[in-house]
């Protein structure tokens, strides 16, 4: 059971972390390329990927509070932190806009992904 466990919780990260990457993707590779159907479909691909990964690791990780977990936490919060605010500080034209921070939110939200990859074969 505890190896179901550790490989649900590994998989549901890799989701994360191609939920991210795959919007990523969208806005900087596929943005003009997409008619709206197809956009439709991707947008709405990704927001069940997003909901359902989420579902899957809080069953996984309901009694996670490892070292690494933290970790985990803490490079969400800074992705978060740093995306989020710089594309809606770039829309509203809110201060402290930094064109430059959204790459680096998203490598941090991709990272902690990965490292939440890991963190399901380090517990005991």
């Amino acid at each position: 059971m505890k190896y179901f466990w550790q490989l649900s919780n590994s998989i549901s990260a890799f989701y994360g972390a191609a939920v991210v990457a795959l919007s990523a993707l969208l806005m900087h590779l596929w943005q003009g390329d997409l008619t709206a159907e197809q956009l439709s479909r991707v947008l709405s691909a990704l927001g069940i990927l997003a909901f359902h990964t989420l579902a899957l690791l809080a069953l996984g990780l309901a009694h996670s509070s490892g070292r690494l977990t933290r970790l985990v936490a803490l490079l969400w919060h800074l992705g978060l932190g740093c995306f989020v605010w710089t594309l809606l500080a770039g829309v509203f034209a809110l201060p402290w806009y930094y064109s430059q921070l959204a790459p680096v939110g998203g490598q941090l939200l991709i990272a902690a992904w990965l490292l939440l990859a890991i963190t399901a074969w380090r517990r005991s």
